[in-house]
C-alpha cells in the first residue's frame, strides 16, 4: 500500500509550540485523601524545578482528597503520588504466564506448596520455599495452572519475588522452544535454531 512520504528524519528536534510571554498555567491533579501521608517534606521540599502547591479537602460533598498543582504536569502526575496512593490501598501485582505443551504451576496438595513443570517429560521444580519467603507477598495459581499472580504491598518486594520465581521457571532452551515462563506482556525474544 501507500506510504506517507513526509518524515521528520532531517529534523534533529521535533518542532515546538510557539513561545508564549504569558505566566504558566497552574493546573491541579485530584488524589485520594491517603496521600497527604507524604507530608511537606515531600510537596514543600526545596530541589523543586516547579515547585508544587497542596490542598487537602475534607467535606462532605467530596469527601477527603488531596489536590496537587503545579504549572509543569510531570511535577503534579508524580509517580512518587502514585505509588505511595497505591502502596497504601490496592497494593502491587506481576503476572507471570506459563506456556507450552505440558508447561503448568500448581499447589501440592495445597497453599503454599508450590510446584512447577516444564515440559512433558521434565523434573518437577519445588518453589515452596519462595511462597513462604514473605509473608505479606501472596502467590495466586490460575486452575488452569498458566498463570501465576505475585501480589504484594510495594514494587520492590512483589518485583524481588516476581523475579525470582520467573527465573525457577524458565528454562535455558526456552528463545528455542518458547516453553516457560514470561511476564504479562514481556514475551522472550524467539531465536531461530541454527541449521547444521
Amino acid at each position: 500500500g501507500r506510504r506517507p512520504t513526509e518524515i521528520n528524519a532531517r529534523d534533529v528536534e521535533l518542532p515546538k509550540e510557539p513561545y508564549n510571554p504569558r505566566p504558566y498555567l497552574m493546573e491541579f491533579r485530584k488524589y485520594p485523601g491517603i496521600a497527604s501521608g507524604l507530608g511537606a517534606e515531600y510537596f514543600y521540599r526545596d530541589d523543586q524545578r516547579s515547585p508544587l502547591t497542596y490542598y487537602h479537602l475534607r467535606s462532605p460533598k467530596s469527601g477527603d482528597t488531596v489536590l496537587v498543582g503545579a504549572t509543569d504536569p510531570r511535577a503534579r502526575e508524580a509517580r512518587t503520588i502514585d505509588n505511595y496512593v497505591k502502596e497504601r490501598t490496592r497494593g502491587f501485582a506481576v503476572q507471570i504466564i506459563l506456556e507450552g505443551r505440558g508447561v503448568k504451576a500448581y499447589w501440592e496438595p495445597k497453599a503454599p506448596f508450590l510446584k512447577a513443570r516444564l515440559g512433558v517429560g521434565a523434573k518437577v521444580k519445588d518453589l515452596t520455599q519462595y511462597c513462604v519467603r514473605d509473608p505479606d507477598v501472596q502467590v495466586h495459581v490460575s486452575k488452569k495452572g498458566d498463570l501465576v499472580v505475585v501480589h504484594g504491598p510495594n514494587k520492590a518486594r512483589v518485583g524481588t519475588l516476581a523475579f525470582r520465581l520467573l527465573k525457577k521457571m524458565q528454562p535455558i532452551l526456552q528463545p528455542y522452544t518458547s516453553k516457560g515462563a514470561h511476564v504479562a506482556f514481556h514475551p522472550v525474544k524467539k531465536k531461530a535454531m541454527r541449521k547444521k
